[in-house]
C-alpha cells in the first residue's frame, strides 16, 4: 500500500514538472512567462521565449527571482525557485502564484525602459554662432562661425557641456551696429574658442529644456597685429527641445575676462542642433 502511495506521488510530481513554465520576476515589477532557452551563468544573462513566440534577454541584475510555476489560471499553485547565481541548482520550495492581472505588460515595460527609464547620456551638437566684443559704448568687433559641442548628462538636471568654436571677423561694431570692413585685412582675422561649463537644467532628457551654465573659456585671436589669448569665465542661459534622437537649442553666453581691453565683454549667441545617443 505504501509503495502504491509513493508511486502515485512520484507520478504526480513528474506530471507537475512537465506542465510547469518558467517565470522571471523582474525588479521593475514586470513578469515574463514562457520557456528559458538560454542560461549564461558566467555572464549572468538569461533568454526566455514567451508563449507568443517573442524572445526577451534579461540580465541577472534586473531579476528579482526565477521560478517554475503552473500556467496562469491553473488551480495548482505549487512551483520551484531557480537559483540565478553561477550554478543551475533548483531549490524545491513551494511558491504562491501571484495575481498577474495588475502586473505591467512585458512589452509596455520594455518600451518604458527604452524611452523613459533608461535615458540618453551623450549629446553631440553642431551650430552657428555670433560673438560680439564691445565696451560700454557698444563699440567693438563681431565674429561669426561654427561650433561643435559635446554634452554629458549626469542626471536629468545636471550636465557637463563643452564646445569648440572656429569663427572669422565679420565687421566692426559702432554704437551697436555692425559694419563690414573691406580692404584693411581685418576680414582675415580669426578666433578659436574652447568653453567648458557645468549646466543646471529643468530637463536634460526628452521634452522642453531651460538651463543655465557656469564655466571657463579660452580664446585665441589671429589678427593683423599678431596673436592674442584670452581666458575668463562664461555664463550661459539657454532653452531647447529634445525628441528621441534629435534636439535643438538657442544659447546665449556672457563672457568676462581681465585679458579683454578695459570695459570690454563678450556676448555669444548659438543656434545648435544636437544628436542623442
Amino acid at each position: 500500500m505504501r509503495f502504491m502511495i509513493l508511486a502515485l506521488a512520484l507520478v504526480s510530481q513528474l506530471t507537475l514538472s512537465q506542465n510547469l513554465q518558467d517565470v522571471i520576476y523582474k525588479k521593475d515589477g514586470s513578469i515574463l512567462r514562457g520557456s528559458l532557452i538560454e542560461q549564461d551563468f558566467e555572464n549572468g544573462r538569461y533568454k526566455i521565449q514567451l508563449t507568443g513566440g517573442s524572445v526577451f534577454s534579461v540580465t541577472k541584475e534586473d531579476i528579482e527571482k526565477i521560478t517554475k510555476e503552473a500556467p496562469t489560471g491553473s488551480t495548482n499553485n505549487a512551483g520551484v525557485n531557480i537559483n540565478i547565481e553561477n550554478n543551475p541548482t533548483i531549490n524545491q520550495t513551494p511558491v504562491i502564484e501571484q495575481n498577474t492581472s495588475n502586473q505591467p505588460n512585458p512589452y509596455i515595460a520594455a518600451y518604458l525602459a527604452r524611452n523613459k527609464i533608461v535615458p540618453f547620456n551623450h549629446v553631440i551638437m553642431v551650430g552657428y554662432m555670433g560673438q560680439t566684443i564691445v565696451n560700454g559704448d557698444d563699440n567693438g568687433v563681431r565674429y561669426n562661425g561654427l561650433t561643435i559641442a559635446y554634452q554629458y548628462n549626469f542626471t536629468k538636471h545636471l550636465a557637463l557641456h563643452s564646445d569648440f568654436t572656429n569663427a572669422t571677423y565679420s565687421g566692426e561694431v559702432i554704437d551697436g551696429e555692425t559694419y563690414e570692413t573691406y580692404g584693411t585685412g581685418a576680414e582675415d582675422n580669426t578666433m578659436r574658442s574652447i568653453e567648458v561649463s557645468g549646466q543646471l537644467s529643468t530637463n536634460n532628457y526628452r521634452g522642453m529644456q531651460f538651463y543655465t551654465g557656469l564655466g571657463m573659456f579660452s580664446e585665441n585671436y589671429d589678427t593683423n597685429y599678431g596673436s592674442e589669448s584670452v581666458k575668463g569665465t562664461a555664463f550661459t542661459l539657454g532653452m531647447g527641445y529634445s525628441w528621441k534622437t534629435v534636439q535643438t537649442h538657442l544659447r546665449v553666453g556672457l563672457k568676462e575676462s581681465s585679458d579683454y581691453a578695459d570695459d570690454f565683454s563678450g556676448t555669444k549667441i548659438n543656434l545648435q542642433v544636437g544628436f542623442n545617443f
